[in-house]
């Protein structure tokens, strides 16, 4: 064995109490593992991985609430120790609920919703409303059972004193146990309701979109819900026809990079019409501060996700509740013009790409599913790069090991410069789909370089900018300045089912500086949007031939503070880059001196009948089509890139602008519903 082998491991903790937490590390070396851990770098504590391969994962139950805690892994290896680096975990951002122990009292209704209900559920955390009819004794078994905060609806005060005197008792009131009244419970709010079959039309303003139900008596006739009974007393509903949510699962809204999902607030144009659904964590302790232009967040199934410091959480959409949170020391990516989110979601699952694998992690849970990993010719010397999901694929790219950005900081690590060391762009060497449901790789497509922040998935087409050089193999990084990429540099389609190259057609001169290059698309066409010498510039590929469809450059409001750096967002038929407005048809531009006065770093985005982006003195701001006028939530500061998504029919902005000196901002997370629904006009179809 080489005197120099290391120990390399890839760690997640997954916080499953206040005093428990799960380790679970793959290595480089398969055989017995060990986790050391302690509240000092002296450690102390071991606990001892039954597995013998390179997968391990052990549960540690007697951790202190709220203290750090240091860990690291170790082994043997024909009689010598390996150890891995250090690792630190913060208890103070463990946001699971305390656990609570009660007994079913002899009540067989309550053992019977707990056995035979709740494993129907489609998440375990968030909030159930319980009715104030039925044996309390049901509620307390809720809340022990699942990580709900279960809310009892009193019928009168004097059951809502006795229900409050029981709980204080038992040292259960508060945080998963409470009492309110009916009309204090905001509608459409609830994961789960349980009530009487007679009381469930009432109840049921109170379920959110994607809610469930469990009636007790006779199943009700209501054809929104359908219905599974359980048994003679018990029923489960599920909405008839779910709504159709739209959902920001990749960077930029869909894997088509519009910058819009689709989501138009029911015509919302102002911050006036949207009211706040909930407000709570994480806060800024969370997060790495505003300025390192980290990864947006996603929203998608009922849940928004957000990355933070090494980390990532689940919320549930509806009504803030933590769904469960993760600490993964290897996830940071920074700087995501120049490169590609390290993470996309659908439903089931959140795609993370963790040095060289990419984790498949359970949505409603944080489990890990399964591991992908690279092409066997790149495993040992590359990272997973960028990552995409459609309904068959999950979409790739190998980078060269150290490539993507992780410096956050110092005034470098803002990104906001124009020389190389800022804009140099991240680039993989081949683009691979696999299989969504085994695993395997469907197809590869090697290349000299992928410009990752310009590979685009719209219906059956992959578009990316591609750069052929051979010498660019035999470079050490796969981050590329912009003289190693235009001169050789082509957008290629690929057809998502096969991998078959459908055309390919040579990229307009970039005798600018490329600060960025993003790859947009639609039904009709391919756009590539690039940045240089004080203008945006666009050039449209169709997309079905790869011919040119048009080219147009517009100027810069400035050359700071992100001005120069938007993405643009494509919606209804339109390109929008503040100041201008481009007719995505043909590339004329309709206006400019629009899209209101802009402030501070963070890109827009498109919300139907506004763009939303960072304007006025600082804060979250709306501009609006109609009336070419903006509104602002004062004290709501985005962070210096894409922290605030609309989707799910609502508008979500998680905290991401601590450490900002400008302002007295909130540094909180916040979900805004809209309070009207406005009629919207020439409503756009978007993947």
């Amino acid at each position: 064995m080489s005197s120099q082998m290391t120990y390399e491991v890839r760690p997640g903790v997954r916080f499953l109490t206040p005093t428990t937490a799960e380790f679970r590390w793959e290595s480089n070396l398969p055989g017995q593992s060990v986790v050391a851990y302690g509240t000092t770098r002296k450690l102390g504590e071991i606990a001892i991985s039954d597995a013998s391969g390179t997968f391990h994962e052990v549960v540690i139950d007697d951790l202190k609430p709220g203290k750090t805690y240091w860990y690291r892994f170790g082994t043997n290896q024909d009689g010598r120790r390996l150890f891995s680096e250090f690792y630190e975990l913060e208890g103070k951002l463990n946001y699971t609920p305390p656990q609570i122990e009660t007994q079913h009292g002899g009540n067989p209704l309550a053992s019977e919703i707990i056995n035979a209900a709740i494993p129907q559920l489609r998440q375990r955390g968030g909030y159930a409303v319980v009715s104030g009819d039925l044996d309390p004794v049901i509620a307390e078994m809720i809340a022990a059972q699942t990580q709900m905060t279960v809310i009892v609806l009193a019928s009168d005060s004097d059951q809502k004193q006795t229900l409050r005197h029981r709980w204080y008792k038992q040292d259960l009131y508060g945080i998963r146990l409470s009492v309110q009244e009916r009309e204090t419970v905001p509608a459409e709010f609830a994961n789960l309701i349980v009530v009487p079959a007679n009381e469930f039309t009432f109840h049921s303003t109170l379920i959110a979109p994607l809610g469930e139900a469990i009636t007790i008596g006779k199943t009700p006739d209501d054809d929104e819900f359908q219905w599974k009974k359980l048994s003679e007393n018990l029923s489960f509903g599920t909405r008839s026809q779910p709504p159709e949510l739209a959902a920001w699962g990749h960077q930029y809204g869909s894997i088509a990079n519009a910058s819009y999902s689709g989501e138009d607030l029911g015509g919302v144009d102002d911050t006036a019409n949207l009211k706040v659904k909930w407000i709570g964590k994480p806060g800024a302790d969370f997060g790495i501060d505003r300025n390192p232009r980290m990864p947006a967040p996603l929203a998608v199934g009922g849940r928004l996700f957000h990355q933070g410091m090494n980390r990532m959480i689940a919320l549930d959409a509806f009504n803030g509740a933590v769904l469960w949170s993760l600490e993964i020391p290897d996830l940071r990516r920074v700087n995501i013009p120049r490169d590609a989110a390290n993470w996309c979601a659908d439903e089931r699952t959140v795609y993370a790409a963790v040095k060289e694998m990419l984790w498949e992690i359970d949505a409603a849970t944080g489990e890990m599913r399964r591991t992908l990993t690279l092409p066997e010719q790149f495993q040992g010397t590359c990272e997973w790069g960028y990552v995409g999901v459609t309904d068959e694929f999950v979409i790739g790219t190998p980078v060269k090991e150290g490539s993507t950005y992780t410096n956050f900081w110092d005034k470098a690590s803002w990104y906001d410069g124009k020389d190389d060391a800022a804009t140099a762009k991240v680039c993989g060497n081949a683009v691979v789909a696999y299989d969504k449901e085994y695993g395997s790789i469907a197809w590869e497509h090697p290349a000299d370089a992928v410009v990752n922040s310009t590979i685009t998935v719209h219906g059956s087409h992959v578009y990316f900018v591609q750069v052929d050089d051979p010498a660019l193999k035999k470079l050490s990084t796969g981050k590329l300045v912009n003289a190693k990429i235009w001169n050789a540099a082509s957008v290629v389609c690929l057809d998502l089912k096969t991998g078959k190259q459908l055309w390919k057609a040579k990229v307009p001169p970039q005798d600018h500086e490329a600060i960025v290059s993003f790859g947009i698309a639609d039904e009709d066409q391919f756009v590539l949007q690039t940045s240089g010498k004080n203008q945006f510039h666009f050039a449209s590929f169709d997309a079905n031939s790869g011919n040119s469809r048009w080219n147009q450059s517009a100027q810069w409001p400035e050359d700071h503070h992100g001005a120069h750096v938007q993405h643009a967002v494509l919606m209804k038929g339109k390109l929008m880059v503040q100041p201008h407005i481009i007719d995505a048809v043909d590339g004329t531009i309709l206006k400019s001196g629009t899209l209101g006065k802009r402030r501070g770093c963070a890109t827009p985005i498109g919300a139907g009948n506004s763009i939303i982006y960072r304007g006025g003195s600082g804060p979250l701001t709306l501009w609006s089509l109609d009336s070419d006028t903006t509104s602002e939530f004062a004290r709501l500061r985005p962070s210096c890139w894409l922290s605030t998504v609309p989707a799910q029919g609502m508008l979500f902005s998680p905290e991401g602008g601590g450490g900002c000196s400008c302002g007295g901002w909130m540094e909180t997370s916040i979900g805004f519903a809209p309070v009207t629904n406005v009629p919207v006009t020439n409503k756009g179809d978007v993947q």
